[in-house]
């Protein structure tokens, strides 16, 4: 009982811009059946995915695309008809309704209504909902900084090769290693010197000046996989474990944020402390 009303306060925390941890675990709640998805699917009257004919239809990507272009395409479709903005819960779609939120991004594009307001949680709920239907596995993950917050954006994997890709449908941006131009995936991203990758809009157009608001976000990171425990990543170069995380509830250290929210029912989370370049 006492962990549903953790999830409850959670999901009451006001948030500015794309820094609430409640928002952002609640997004990644969606896609699962344990309790905490029961309970956001109280919360959000959820639908499931849907209409994936529909938005391929609005791709435009061939048939015989790559992997990247269509995860590409994906992203931009989320990004393109949607804009950064505090979740208002009262409007419908609500920002955690899977299949609603899709088919409204279909009407935004279509003309027929304005871009919704989603944050970075809900934009990549959206995503996962798109890319399940097209049968790639995707994962939600997010980083923490100091001060002010965290954000969320998701990891694609890739059947070609079963590596793990960044994807981030808020700032609409993939990651490369800026000397070998391979693009990157969260476990890249805490370990490789900063200065040796770039934030990307597309194939061609790769600066940090796309991510500056994010740049301190990359010391600490957990993977949520509800069927295991969470697995956090931190890198003590760049991100000190004794941090007091004040916008979390109750506030604590990253350990301890992971532990009160799924201690109970899946275990100590398991920390993995790595090093890299700042």
């Amino acid at each position: 009982m006492q962990k549903k009303w953790l999830l409850l306060c959670l999901f009451l925390v006001s948030s500015i811009g794309c820094i609430s941890v409640g928002a952002a675990l609640l997004g990644y709640f969606a896609h699962k059946e344990a309790w905490p998805a029961k309970v956001h699917a109280y919360l959000a009257g959820r639908t499931p995915e849907c209409c994936i004919d529909k938005v391929l239809e609005h791709l435009n990507t061939e048939n015989d695309a790559g992997f990247f272009d269509k995860v590409d395409a994906v992203r931009d479709f989320v990004y393109g008809n949607s804009v950064h903005a505090d979740h208002d819960f009262g409007k419908d779609p609500h920002p955690y309704d899977t299949g609603g939120v899709i088919r409204a991004l279909l009407a935004v594009s279509d003309g027929k209504r304005e871009p919704l307001e989603l944050m970075c949680s809900s934009r990549s709920n959206a995503m996962t909902g798109i890319l399940n239907q097209l049968g790639y596995a995707s994962r939600q993950v997010h980083v923490f900084s100091p001060q002010p917050g965290s954000h969320t954006f998701l990891e694609v994997q890739n059947p070609d090769d079963g590596r793990w890709y960044i994807q981030d449908p808020d700032y609409n941006l993939f990651w490369i290693n800026g000397i070998s131009g391979e693009r990157l995936g969260l476990g890249e991203m805490l370990t490789t010197p900063l200065e040796e990758v770039l934030p990307c809009t597309s194939e061609k157009v790769c600066d940090w000046k796309y991510a500056q608001p994010i740049k301190n976000y990359f010391g600490a990171g957990i993977y949520f996989n509800f069927d295991a425990t969470p697995l956090i990543v931190v890198n003590e170069d760049r991100f000190d474990l004794d941090t007091k995380l004040s916008y979390t509830v109750p506030p604590g250290t990253i350990v301890e944020f992971a532990q009160n929210t799924w201690g109970a029912d899946y275990g100590e989370p398991i920390l993995s402390v790595i090093h890299g370049g700042p």
